[in-house]
C-alpha cells in the first residue's frame, strides 16, 4: 500500500473515524428531528408497523457509503436484510441496500441514508473518472478541501484514490504558510526532520523552482538528520509541467518523493502524468463531485 494512502484506518472500529460517522451522520440525522416527524405522525399515526425499504441507484458510478449507512441502521436499531458492497459499479435501477423495520424509523432515517450515499458515492465516481486516466505509477490523492472531512476520504479510496493526510496529528505538512512564519529555514526545517519518524510522512510544499533548488541547497547540510526509511515528499504545487520536468530528476537524485497539486482536474490531469511523479492530488475530486441519486422505496409492507 503507498505510504499516503491509510484507507485501512477509515472504519467505525478507529476512534477518530469514529467521530467523523457521529459529526457527519449521526448529527444530520439529530438535526432532522426525526423524534417529532409531523407528516408521519399526521398520516401514519405511531407508524410502528414493519415493513421493508430499499434503496435504489438512479445513475450510474461506483457506490459508496454503505459501511457508513450500516453503522446507523444498526444504531437505530434496524435490520440489514441485504446490500450491495461499497466500490462496486453500479447502474440505474440496481438496489444497493434493503432494509427492515417500524415504519417510523425507516422514515426517519430515509433523508439521512439517501444524502450520505449520495455525496459518498457521487465522490467515488469522480475519483474514478481521474484515476482511470493516470498511469499506474502515479497515485492520486484526496486533499483537504472537503465537505465531509474522512467520510469523503474514504470515498476517494472507493474510487481508486488515497487518503494523503487524515487529520493534523497523522502526518507533518509543512504549507507556505508555515515557511512564511520561519524565522529562520533552516532551523525550522532541522527540527521538521528530526521529527520525521514519529509521523506517517512528512511533506514540505514549494511554489516555484527557485525555492526547490534553495530547499535543495539547505538539504545537503540537513540531510543527516534524515534516516534512509523516513518517507519525504516535496509537494509542487501550481508548476507548470515544464517547470515540473525541470526539478523532478534532482528531487529524486536527492531521495524525495514528488507530488504535484494546485489546479489539477478532469480535464488536464493527462498533462501532469510526468515520469518522476508518485503523486498527484487534486481538490476537484470532492468539491466538483456531483450527487449520485439514490431513492429509497418501501417494497414490503
Amino acid at each position: 500500500m503507498f505510504f499516503m494512502d491509510a484507507h485501512t484506518e477509515l472504519r467505525p472500529t478507529n476512534k477518530t473515524y469514529l467521530k467523523a460517522l457521529r459529526l457527519y451522520v449521526w448529527g444530520a440525522y439529530q438535526i432532522d428531528n426525526t423524534g417529532y416527524d409531523v407528516s408521519t405522525k399526521a398520516f401514519l399515526g405511531a407508524g410502528r408497523k414493519k415493513v421493508r425499504a430499499q434503496i435504489r441507484a438512479n445513475d450510474e458510478g461506483i457506490l459508496a457509503g454503505i459501511q457508513e449507512a450500516q453503522w446507523l441502521i444498526k444504531k437505530l436499531g434496524l435490520k440489514i436484510v441485504r446490500t450491495r458492497k461499497d466500490g462496486t459499479k453500479i447502474k440505474a435501477g440496481q438496489y444497493v441496500l434493503e432494509i427492515e423495520g417500524a415504519a417510523s424509523q425507516i422514515l426517519g432515517a430515509e433523508r439521512t441514508l439517501l444524502n450520505l450515499l449520495q455525496r459518498m458515492s457521487g465522490v467515488a465516481t469522480k475519483t474514478k473518472k481521474l484515476s482511470i486516466k493516470m498511469p499506474k505509477g502515479i497515485k492520486l490523492l484526496a486533499t483537504r478541501k472537503t465537505l465531509w472531512g474522512l467520510l469523503d476520504k474514504r470515498a476517494v479510496t472507493l474510487g481508486g484514490g488515497g487518503t494523503h493526510r487524515l487529520h493534523l496529528a497523522d502526518a507533518i505538512l509543512i504549507k507556505e504558510n508555515h515557511i512564511t512564519l520561519a524565522v529562520n529555514l533552516k532551523k525550522s526545517l532541522k527540527r521538521t526532520f528530526r521529527r520525521t519518524r514519529k509521523v506517517r510522512f512528512t511533506e514540505i510544499e514549494f511554489e516555484s523552482p527557485e525555492e526547490v533548488k534553495g530547499f535543495l541547497d539547505i538539504h545537503e547540510k540537513l540531510k543527516k538528520y534524515l534516516r534512509k526509511e523516513d518517507k519525504v515528499v516535496v509537494m509542487l504545487d501550481n508548476f507548470t509541467p515544464g517547470d515540473i520536468k525541470k526539478v523532478v530528476k534532482p528531487l529524486a537524485k536527492a531521495g524525495f518523493i514528488v507530488e504535484l497539486s494546485g489546479g489539477i482536474n478532469e480535464k488536464n490531469i493527462s498533462r501532469y502524468n510526468i515520469v518522476g511523479v508518485s503523486a498527484i492530488s487534486s481538490g476537484s475530486i470532492t468539491t466538483e463531485a456531483p450527487n449520485l441519486d439514490f431513492s429509497l422505496q418501501i417494497v414490503d409492507k
